[in-house]
């Protein structure tokens, strides 16, 4: 029986990450911050331990895709939380951050849409529409508050995504090893 498939840990712990953000950004109360900010760190360490573990299994694609979302969030967490300490961040270092992962997502996309793999497509434009409005909340904006809210619903979409992504992996594994 081989139980070893990165993806499922991946998956769920990026689904956590952007699920908890979600719940933060949706609701906006301040006493969720730490578990959102927590959350990120987790999500991060799934995703690039995950992905170091896809590639040592020449599984490029996957672990291209949570690396990069990895080191992505390894680098919000510290903006957000040694960045504020420092007093280098800003909200517009946030919606740089944000804003500026989007093409190298929409660049991971084009693979999964050759391979006609719907759920990852589907992950990967509620995760870009997710930095789109998490960047633009961070903007002097308006519509700023919107923007948070409509993140917060991008991110709990693409929890549900990625968790189903992961039950899918997680069902397959169990029936291998029947």
């Amino acid at each position: 029986m081989i139980l070893g498939n990165p993806a499922i840990f991946t998956l769920l712990g990026f689904g956590f990450s952007v699920g908890v953000l979600g719940v933060q950004q949706l609701l906006s109360y301040p006493e969720l911050i730490g578990a959102a900010v927590y959350a990120i760190v987790v999500g991060a360490i799934a995703e690039f331990v995950g992905g170091m573990w896809c590639f040592a299994r020449g599984e490029t694609y996957m672990a291209s895709i949570v690396a990069t979302f990895g080191a992505w969030l390894i680098g919000y967490f510290l903006l957000v939380t040694q960045g504020a300490s420092l007093k280098l961040f800003h909200p517009l270092s946030g919606a740089l951050f944000c804003l500026l992962l989007i093409p190298p997502v929409i660049m991971l996309t084009v693979p999964a849409i050759k391979m006609r793999l719907a759920g990852l497509v589907w992950a990967f434009i509620f995760l870009i529409a997710l930095l789109l409005f998490l960047g633009l909340a961070n903007l002097p904006l308006a519509g700023a508050r919107t923007f948070q809210k409509i993140a917060g619903v991008c991110g709990i979409v693409s929890a549900i995504i990625l968790w189903s992504l992961a039950w899918k992996a997680i069902r397959q594994m169990a029936e291998q090893s029947s």
